[in-house]
């Protein structure tokens, strides 16, 4: 244990060193600080095994779907976004089971309370039942559960699980970050970035915008790879990318968890002029955005100059 809480340390005290290198706008400082003050948590180490159990019924639930086509029910929401049984079920089991782990409200996806009801609320649960909708339908298996728990509409936990692999991430403050599953784990520490980059982007993106000029005319090289969901969030957190340039339309529940995760292994995810996401808005779609497993990476990516849309 004392090996475990050496690493979390290091990555903290790495991530520390490089927030003054990177060009970071003063509120996301501030904002990072106010993480580091706060003395206690609403969640503990002992809640990891039943999020992870509660996590895994909720995989088996979708999975059980993904098995068998005729039970999928696909249809598009009012954004053209595609939604099946498998999100709806998965949504289910975690608004029910959430509660009995912190006693707060859930906000959903699927089951998204009006913005009168959800607004004032100084903790609660933020959560994706099932983040890769396409990957589900196109059989890739690249599909997660987002759970994060939010404080004054910031996250300051996060779980990621994927149920074809039953492997989970999860971090917050106070608990550092790990992979694995409830019984066998280990801490993730991301490391620094090198002049060789690996940028992942999903099977859509067009790899446009000002952030590719940038890193040639510093001299790194960057090599891009695409990847479905939030698992190229832990790419970055695992040590295995550097950087992920989001020019597309995200929500807040596709970003919360792993910026509570990426947040403890040194990394971050910002907007493009340097300012944190906010979260907890009437209209919940996030802004463009990079994450990036390196905070240094910062100095050489943001710009006030426009962004081509993914």
């Amino acid at each position: 244990m004392s090996q475990v809480k050496g690493i979390f340390l290091f990555c903290k005290l790495w991530s520390l060193d490089y927030l003054g290198r990177g060009k970071i706008q003063p509120e996301f400082l501030g904002n990072l600080s106010g993480m580091i003050k706060h003395s206690s948590s609403p969640i503990s180490s002992a809640d990891i095994e039943p999020l992870y159990r509660l996590a895994q019924q909720a995989g088996e639930a979708i999975l059980a779907i993904y098995l068998d086509e005729s039970t999928w029910h696909e249809t598009a929401k009012s954004d053209n976004t595609p939604v099946t049984a498998a999100d709806l079920a998965s949504s289910d089991i975690l608004v029910r089971g959430l509660p009995a782990i912190v006693n707060c409200p859930v906000v959903s996806e699927e089951a998204l309370p009006s913005y009168e009801a959800r607004k004032d609320w100084p903790l609660y649960w933020l959560v994706d039942p099932m983040d890769g909708t396409r990957e589900f339908i196109h059989k890739t298996g690249e599909f997660v559960i987002n759970i994060a728990l939010m404080r004054d509409h910031q996250p300051i936990f996060g779980m990621l699980y994927q149920p074809q692999s039953q492997i989970a991430w999860w971090g917050g403050r106070q608990l550092g970050a790990f992979t694995g599953t409830a019984e066998k784990f280990l801490p993730l520490c991301a490391g620094s970035s090198s002049k060789e980059l690996i940028a992942l982007g999903s099977r859509r993106s067009k790899w446009q915008g000002a952030w590719v000029e940038r890193l040639s005319l510093a001299g790194f090289n960057v090599t891009k790879e695409s990847l479905g969901s939030a698992l190229k969030f832990m790419r970055l957190a695992e040590g295995l990318g550097d950087l992920y340039p989001r020019l597309g339309p995200t929500s807040e529940w596709d970003t919360a968890a792993p910026q509570a995760i990426l947040e403890q292994t040194g990394g971050g995810i910002v907007r493009w002029d340097g300012s944190p996401i906010d979260y907890g808005k009437k209209d919940t779609l996030n802004p463009h955005f990079v994450a990036v497993r390196d905070l240094g990476l910062l100095h050489y990516l943001l710009s006030d100059e426009d962004y081509l849309p993914d």
